[in-house]
């Protein structure tokens, strides 16, 4: 299966936070948002659909993300290991980002996040990936350490 160019999933517990990704894949020409409510949801969906990239939160109910990312790099049920994948999460402990890349997350965001940050991310991630397509790369942008040290979300 190939993925479509332009679909997504969204993983994340907390609708409002759903609804403003969906928002930000929308300016990334993305216009098909699949969304799970946790990682359980989202293994269900990838087993019957492709994705361009997964926007996933850490801590939820029944699985958590970096389970269901666990998973995903295993390939389970013919789901692609390779999907691009963004952990966007409020979790800042200290070795978490080590422990989200260890998991194999291709992206670790902190919540609250800028916007920009994030389409920059996106772009960034797909771009690693080989599969920029239809969002094509903007000038300047790159995801810093300080950018996500620094934006408040929204």
């Amino acid at each position: 299966m190939n993925p479509e160019i332009n679909k997504a999933m969204v993983v994340e517990d907390d609708e409002l936070m759903r609804g403003l990704i969906q928002v930000v894949l929308n300016s990334c020409k993305v216009t098909q948002v699949v969304e799970a409510k946790d990682g359980a949801d989202a293994i269900e969906a990838l087993k019957h659909r492709d994705f361009r990239v997964v926007i996933m939160d850490w801590r939820m109910a029944v699985m958590d993300g970096l389970e269901c990312t666990r998973r995903i790099r295993a390939g389970i049920d013919g789901i692609d290991r390779d999907i691009p994948i963004i952990l966007l999460t409020g979790v800042r402990e200290a070795g978490a980002e080590d422990e989200a890349y260890e998991a194999g997350v291709d992206l670790f965001l902190e919540k609250p996040f800028c916007i920009k940050t994030l389409r920059n991310g996106i772009v960034k991630t797909l771009n690693a990936k080989g599969d920029l397509g239809v969002i094509g790369e903007h000038p300047g942008d790159d995801v810093e350490a300080s950018d996500r040290r620094r934006c408040a979300a929204g």
